[in-house]
């Protein structure tokens, strides 16, 4: 499905989050007309006529005057009138969900809603001001499935109070809340945030490129293997406006190379002698020769074809080291 995004840049957002800068990375410092949109909107349709979904992104939406939300959602409803758009998505936070609001969304053609989580770790939560625990994102997601909408999470890995297993948990709590979607972002220092300040007086210290690819490839493993879908790794931010990024694991092909890191554990995996998973030691078959390509992400190993998934699922398993003897 076609994704045709309506950048809303901090619209509803009551706090500013020490990591953000929505308009310096993307470009867009004013809501865009209704106007403007149809003008988008008709050259989008003039490379394909498949349908597409309308989404809000950039801010809180349902943070947003509900007059504002409805003149939003009026304008997307047209298109969905003349059977060119099949629905609404929206990101907010978990704590501007609520049953009247859903309810509102619902009745207005939404029928996916994008959480900014970031984290479900309370210290984390803290640290960065997002204003809200953890279990008040647990809520959210269970008031969202109470209504039958479908969400997506959003993580960012690298925060300040975090870890490699505070990471990995959230990957797992997220498949266990019941997301439909995951999104993955290594934090950056961004100009113009309190985060910037701190990196500068060094009070926060980045990941490195390769320590984000690590803990994230572990991540997209647990999503997989939990049928997640991950549908962005790394943030995405346009070339003009990179000169906004300070510092941090930053790189354009980001999800690219996560993937490739991934595709290297799994076959380091696949041609180990020994596990050592949390159990105990476990001595395998040794599969001579494993080759791999991305081709309907199969492995070809020495024993035949083996999906990626059942690979990941072998993986996860509580694989921690392989060592191959």
């Amino acid at each position: 499905m076609r994704i045709f995004p309506v950048f809303i840049p901090q619209g509803g957002c009551k706090n500013k989050c020490i990591f953000c800068n929505q308009q310096g990375i993307t470009g867009v410092s004013n809501p865009i007309s209704f106007q403007e949109l149809d003008w988008m909107i008709s050259s989008f349709l003039q490379v394909s006529k498949e349908k597409f979904e309308i989404a809000f992104y950039g801010g809180t939406f349902t943070g947003l005057p509900e007059s504002d939300q409805l003149l939003y959602l009026k304008w997307a409803n047209k298109y969905i009138q003349k059977g060119l758009c099949e629905g609404i998505r929206i990101s907010t936070r978990p704590d501007e969900i609520d049953e009247e609001k859903i309810t509102m969304l619902k009745e207005h053609g939404v029928k996916f809603v994008e959480i900014g989580v970031q984290s479900f770790d309370d210290d984390v939560l803290q640290a960065t001001k997002r204003g809200y625990t953890a279990k008040e994102v647990e809520q959210a997601c269970l008031t969202l499935k109470k209504h039958s909408v479908d969400f997506g999470v959003h993580l960012m890995v690298g925060l300040p109070e975090s870890d490699y297993w505070k990471e990995i948990k959230n990957a797992e709590k997220t498949a266990e809340i019941g997301a439909k979607t995951c999104r993955i972002h290594p934090t950056l220092v961004l100009k113009n945030t309190k985060l910037e300040n701190w990196y500068k007086d060094k009070i926060y210290k980045l990941l490195s490129i390769e320590e984000a690819l690590d803990v994230c490839s572990d991540m997209l493993a647990i999503l997989i293997a939990e049928n997640v879908k991950v549908i962005r790794i790394g943030l995405f931010v346009p070339k003009d406006q990179e000169e906004t990024i300070v510092a941090g694991p930053y790189h354009p092909r980001f999800g690219e190379l996560t993937r490739i890191k991934l595709l290297k554990k799994l076959a380091q995996f696949l041609n180990c002698n020994t596990i050592v998973t949390d159990s105990g030691t476990m001595n395998i078959h040794k599969i001579e020769s494993v080759a791999f390509f991305n081709k309907d992400f199969k492995f070809v190993t020495g024993d035949g074809m083996v999906s990626l998934l059942e690979a990941v699922k072998a993986y996860v398993g509580g694989v921690l080291t392989c060592s191959k003897t």
